[in-house]
């Protein structure tokens, strides 16, 4: 009996010991994620340079919030990245939809055609933005040699003109992502039921009444996880802005995330670079929990 009833303790530990080991990635994950947020909010609150590593951080509570929401700066930054938000994801849904639709109707090579229009997208971002620099060069470029062509000599500063440079950017990502639209609505297409689209043609819908009334209402999830992930995508954007234009010229291209990194990195201001982080992070959240409220409805009334 008293082996019994120490086998049955045996059990009950290697029970708990198990359970704890299945907790235990889960708990790991837990802390490399909420660790470093955890870490960024307590340096927010206080005052600390880069230059003073060894000297004591004293706390300052909100004047680093207080500070960010006075910051004429990060009026500008938040202006600039959110015009390259809305017109780099806008020109990337409509032009996806566009040739995800032709791509539908492809009957021969839709493989290759898949193939071919996702190679952007598989390049790493900074050498992206490398090679734009290079296409865009005012005077060894290939868009000034193009445009040479058609008798506009001397080249054009895409990315040393203010007015030119946040729409050259928003060029290269809609180069390099859009791809990404492409693969996700095309799919969402192959998800229509055939049935759908014989009805249509038997009662004698025309191509843009199918596109509005059979594909689009459709799609709507599936647009709705694309704004969703491209806007927190865009929203963050630093390497391509930082390889291209350095914020240049005269903030005229300066995102927040680039600004958050020279408060940082520039400036030594990391306290300052922090509250900037967590900003980023609270804008994020919200955007996305709108979106993601968007899609719960979709699916309740679906």
């Amino acid at each position: 009996m008293f082996t019994s009833q120490r086998g049955k303790a045996r059990d009950r530990e290697g029970r708990r010991l198990g359970n704890l080991l299945m907790v235990l990635p889960a708990a790991v994950l837990a802390l490399v994620i909420f660790g470093p947020l955890v870490y960024s909010v307590v340096l927010s609150l206080d005052k600390w340079r880069l230059t003073q590593v060894n000297r004591p951080k004293p706390f300052v509570g909100l004047d680093n919030y207080t500070t960010l929401f006075t910051d004429p700066k990060v009026l500008e930054a938040v202006g600039n990245t959110l015009l390259y938000v809305v017109g780099s994801v806008g020109v990337e849904l409509v032009l996806g939809f566009v040739i995800a639709t032709a791509l539908f109707d492809i009957t021969k090579g839709r493989k290759l055609a898949n193939t071919l229009i996702l190679l952007p997208m598989i390049i790493a971002p900074v050498i992206t933005a490398l090679i734009w620099r290079y296409l865009l060069d005012p005077q060894f470029g290939l868009v000034s040699q193009v445009l040479a062509l058609f008798g506009h000599h001397g080249g054009v500063d895409f990315l040393g003109s203010s007015s030119l440079a946040l729409p050259s950017l928003m060029v290269v990502d809609i180069w390099q992502w859009t791809p990404f639209v492409i693969l996700v609505l095309h799919a969402g297409m192959l998800g229509i039921a055939e049935e759908q689209f014989e009805a249509a043609h038997v009662d004698g819908a025309g191509r843009l009444r199918i596109v509005r009334s059979i594909v689009l209402p459709a799609l709507v999830p599936q647009i709705l996880l694309i704004l969703l992930f491209r806007t927190m995508d865009t929203y963050r954007v630093f390497d391509t802005v930082f390889v291209l234009t350095r914020g240049g010229p005269g903030g005229a291209t300066e995102t927040i995330g680039l600004y958050t990194y020279r408060t940082g990195f520039s400036f030594f201001d990391m306290g300052y670079a922090m509250t900037l982080s967590v900003f980023i992070l609270v804008t994020v959240a919200i955007i996305s929990g709108f979106y993601i409220r968007l899609l719960r409805r979709r699916s309740v009334f679906a």
